[in-house]
């Protein structure tokens, strides 16, 4: 075989720890590992690097349609690429949103010409769709999207009787549901106790520990009466993060951490003000610290970006008019890559947490690992390296980050999306082409 590229002197992530290991690529897969010289007609020397399977972004909202001065695919995908991202599983909350077959369809006729990465998509739910999610279950989705709790978008489903066939149809076609954690009607009770605040301050009371831990309760009881698979998104509590512990052994539950979970908490409302106002809202110290020993003991399963940029415009309006979400898939891996090398978790479960499990959760075929015959979606990374984040300096259309002025030491350095070099030390390559994943179902 014809091996086009070898990576060499690099110390490789395979089978849970780092090994000293060169890598074929040939046709776009993993064709060679060997701690032996590959013949190949191009060599690349990663020498005092660590190469990691391309890490799979499972949370982001690129905006298209209907959103895309945000973002778009264009512009998210360089920022992917940036941070290490070779594969983003899009959701649904878009205008119009992903509920039915022939909008998914349309999306991804609209993501075709902008395909930097590779790319999947969760199908929304909503109180009206149900006969649409019969039919997407046999699309090649990621998951069911439910929101519990209002987020950008109109997609709430409060009807529980709703929720409860949506988990049932889930069962029916071993598909999993994403679920949105936040109960509504608290919301709505602290929107009212809350209403004359207009500091970002006020966004963790409204949405606070207990909103989440209703919401986790309510979709765990459903999954114990359905049996379906269910995924946390975005935990950002203890409360809720000692809840999914006691059900984790029943199997069939995963769940999320954000890095604004884990590295930003109410502290920062101060110095951030809207820019800090995501959806779950950050909570105190204690409960980064939770999430930091959820990952130290397996509770949590991936790490995902919640990738939301806006406007800083829109950012800048009054509390209750500025819009949440924060951009993240740039910084998202070198925030591990720096907790790391501060000894908070160790590099292995960077690698783990960023690339195999979610290539494991949602089944995505040939991703997640550096193996023979998998896709060669590589991130190469300069661990020594420090760099300050700079909103104006990144790849997100937005142009800002909730970690601006923050020294991160862990560089991403190459980014390769099946076989192909397509970022490498700020530099895009324009004909790399990503392409839609498949999900084993």
């Amino acid at each position: 075989m014809k091996i086009d590229c070898a990576l060499e002197n690099g110390r490789v992530f395979v089978s849970g720890s780092f090994m000293d290991l060169n890598i074929g690529i040939a046709d776009g897969k993993i064709a060679g590992l060997s701690k032996l010289q590959i013949d190949a007609a191009q060599k690349i020397d990663c020498k005092g690097k660590i190469i990691i399977p391309g890490c799979i972004d499972a949370h982001v909202h690129f905006r298209v349609p209907g959103m895309g001065h945000k973002e778009d695919w264009n512009s998210g995908g360089r920022a992917a690429l940036a941070g290490g991202i070779t594969t983003v599983l899009d959701m649904p909350n878009t205008k119009p949103p992903t509920t039915t077959v022939e909008l998914l369809e349309e999306k991804r006729k609209l993501v075709q010409g902008d395909l930097l990465c590779n790319f999947g998509f969760h199908f929304g739910t909503t109180t009206e769709n149900l006969a649409e999610l019969e039919n997407a279950a046999n699309e090649n989705i990621a998951s069911f999207k439910v929101f519990m709790g209002s987020s950008t978008g109109n997609m709430l489903i409060e009807d529980e009787n709703v929720l409860q066939k949506i988990f049932q149809i889930a069962k029916a076609h071993n598909k999993i549901v994403s679920v949105h954690a936040e109960d509504e009607a608290i919301i709505k009770q602290n929107s009212e106790q809350y209403k004359s605040e207009n500091s970002v301050a006020a966004h963790t009371k409204i949405r606070n520990s207990g909103c989440e831990l209703a919401a986790i309760e309510k979709a765990l009881a459903l999954r114990g009466e359905a049996g379906n698979k269910l995924h946390i998104c975005h935990v950002s509590s203890s409360a809720g993060l000692e809840r999914i512990i006691a059900e984790k052994r029943a199997g069939n539950l995963t769940c999320e951490a954000t890095p604004h979970h884990l590295f930003l908490n109410d502290a920062d409302y101060g110095k951030l003000g809207n820019f800090a106002k995501m959806n779950p809202s950050l909570k105190g110290a204690q409960d980064n610290s939770a999430l930091l020993h959820g990952i130290f003991d397996g509770t949590i399963d991936i790490i995902a970006t919640d990738h939301a940029p806006h406007t800083k415009e829109e950012k800048q309006k009054g509390y209750w008019e500025a819009p949440s979400g924060v951009p993240g898939a740039e910084t998202m891996l070198p925030l591990m890559l720096n907790a790391a090398n501060e000894n908070r978790i160790s590099i292995e479960r960077v690698a783990e947490l960023c690339s195999e499990m979610p290539a494991k959760t949602f089944g995505i075929k040939g991703k997640g690992a550096i193996e023979i015959s998998y896709d060669a979606d590589l991130c190469v990374i300069d661990t020594k390296k420090e760099w300050v984040v700079n909103g104006d300096a990144l790849q997100t259309k937005c142009r800002w980050s909730p970690f601006e002025g923050m020294k991160l030491k862990g560089f991403v350095e190459k980014t390769f999306v099946n076989g192909h070099l397509a970022y490498d030390n700020g530099n895009f390559d324009g004909s790399a082409r990503g392409r839609e994943v498949n999900f084993n179902g």
